[in-house]
């Protein structure tokens, strides 16, 4: 049945091009079985295997477009299970009904000497439904330049320009919005901060604005206002607002947040783990998700589903509804039960635009269901917006607010993540725990919003110099842990060397001085412990041995 099983396509388009070709030897092969079955008399056992071929074929028809032949291969598909669940005997069975059914698909692909002229899929809007434009972060080549605008403070814009210095910002304010928008037009400038009072006064700077929106989606539009009321909220999203913050303006709440955007370092693309049974469906939605620059992994055997989940961070599950032994309801239920995939999205997908099995006694534990006939275009604006709400609202859950790294509870998770990763897949894992020295004296010193900013460039330094697969996170006040897969602890006491000679020589200002500031650190991992408390406890005393070797170092635990 699934004659495309052992072929590795380059393209989608070889890929749709082979299906449409082999189609018409699909609909053979049902109606040949077909056959053989009402020849040696009807029963229930072989009527659920054809059963199982005419559905996959439905759905996999609907994937590729032919949404005509898969509306009457779904009507065959419900005569037999209807007979298949129903106590109705072998003689009511209407082979006649079959045979003139299967016959009519033939003579749908026959009426035409090309297949593809029945295929159907982008020229009907399958869902009347409008989703948002999908989110694109700030470009990796960002300088960190960006423009203030507020036309009647320019004492506070001074302030702002001084605080966003400290983050490494090159700030450039206006007083004249109009000299503003012609920088932001003219220029390529990814984000820009603007008071809406003044887009309020003048309707056609929020209309040049949406222009600016349209031409270069990634660039960013942070509204500032005295005013927190929702017209003023709602005026700031028509106008191609992405945040909106109330002033006097939070700096560290601001720079999270411009940091979200502008998160290009650690940035990987969406990945779709697909469960399906029917290869040529599971090629179809790998090729079409490949297409839109995701990642994907699959599996046809929903009995191995979690393993992957475990081993591939799907950031969303994509799970054909009916398959055998485990339906798609099950599988999406056995997922949820535990609690670090709560929060991926699932969606499950049919033939059918409403199963009967969605009302049966298992709980519908998906975020959404949709049709395999759905327009393409659609279905994968579904799935991104889908991912990226999990991702924003991650974001916000998991991290820590003044760093944006991973909070101590998350970072535990995923600790605990990768360490089962590692040892399923045999591969060293490092767990390095990092402190920084007499931080307590600096805050006493130079004051706390110096010390923040201390947090931040050590945060932002880490980003930049480990990898995007490598797991960061703020431990505590100025305790941060850096988890390394598949690095033995040797390299990451290299890798980690590098970052804290490097951070030494940053230099940290105040309107009196300069000065620098360096951390310790200690080192333990897997496969040396095979526990996850062990390998923290082991990193602790590392680090406990890097104090009182004078600081300003990195141990390995057992290191003399």
């Amino acid at each position: 049945m699934n004659s495309r099983e052992n072929h590795n396509f380059e393209s989608f388009e070889e890929l749709k091009l082979h299906y449409i070709n082999n189609l018409p030897l699909d609909i053979g092969n049902i109606s040949d079985k077909f056959e053989i079955l009402s020849s040696s008399g009807i029963n229930k056992v072989k009527a659920a295997e054809l059963r199982a071929d005419i559905h996959k074929l439905a759905g996999s028809a609907g994937s590729f477009g032919f949404k005509e032949i898969s509306t009457i291969l779904k009507r065959i598909d419900q005569y037999f299970a209807k007979y298949i669940d129903n106590n109705t005997s072998e003689s009511d069975f209407n082979t006649d009904y079959v045979k003139e059914t299967i016959q009519e698909v033939r003579d749908k692909l026959s009426g035409s000497k090309n297949p593809s002229a029945v295929r159907n899929r982008h020229s009907v809007t399958a869902l009347p439904v409008t989703h948002g434009r999908v989110f694109e972060k700030i470009p990796a080549t960002w300088d960190k330049k960006m423009i203030i605008c507020n036309p009647d403070k320019q004492i506070y814009l001074e302030e702002l320009k001084g605080k966003l210095s400290y983050f490494g910002y090159q700030v450039e304010y206006f007083t004249d919005k109009d000299e503003a928008m012609e920088r932001i037009e003219n220029e390529t400038i990814y984000l820009a901060l603007i008071d809406v009072d003044c887009l309020q006064k003048n309707p056609e700077s929020g209309a040049r604005l949406v222009k600016i929106k349209e031409k270069r989606e990634c660039t960013k539009f942070i509204y500032t206002s005295a005013h927190n009321d929702f017209l003023t909220r709602l005026f700031a999203l028509k106008t191609g607002g992405d945040a909106f913050f109330e002033s006097p303006i939070n700096i560290i709440k601001l720079v999270d947040k411009i940091e979200f955007f502008a998160d290009s370092r650690r940035i990987k693309p969406d990945h779709i783990l697909i469960i399906d049974d029917d290869m040529d469906t599971l090629s179809y939605y790998a090729h079409l998700f490949q297409e839109y620059g995701m990642i994907t992994s699959v599996t046809s055997d929903p009995y191995s589903a979690f393993d992957l989940i475990i081993e591939a961070s799907p950031d969303l599950v994509f799970i054909d509804m009916l398959m055998p032994g485990c339906n798609g309801l099950e599988l999406a239920s056995v997922i949820r039960q535990h609690e670090e995939f709560v929060s991926t999205p699932i969606i499950l997908y049919s033939a059918f635009d409403k199963p009967d099995i969605i009302d049966s006694s298992v709980p519908f534990s998906g975020d959404e269901f949709i049709n395999k006939s759905v327009n393409d275009e659609i279905l994968v604006n579904i799935v991104t917006s889908r991912i990226h709400r999990s991702k924003n609202l991650r974001h916000f859950m998991e991290r820590d607010s003044l760093t944006g790294l991973l909070n101590h509870t998350n970072l535990n998770d995923s600790f605990y993540r990768e360490l089962l990763r590692a040892d399923r897949m045999q591969l060293p894992l490092s767990y390095a725990m990092i402190d920084l020295d007499n931080f307590k004296s600096v805050n006493d010193k130079y004051g706390h919003l110096v010390g923040d900013t201390i947090l931040k460039s050590l945060a932002y330094m880490l980003i930049e110099r480990l990898r995007t697969t490598d797991i960061i996170g703020r431990y505590g006040g100025e305790e941060f842990v850096v988890i390394l897969n598949n690095t033995s602890v040797e390299n990451a006491k290299k890798v980690l060397d590098g970052i804290r000679v490097n951070f030494s020589k940053v230099p940290h200002s105040t309107k009196d001085e300069q000065f620098s500031v360096t951390f310790s650190c200690g080192i333990a991992g897997y496969p040396d412990f095979s526990l996850a408390e062990t390998i923290s406890e082991a990193a602790d005393k590392a680090l406990y041995t890097a104090k009182n070797q004078g600081k300003n170092r990195v141990v390995i635990y057992g290191d003399s």
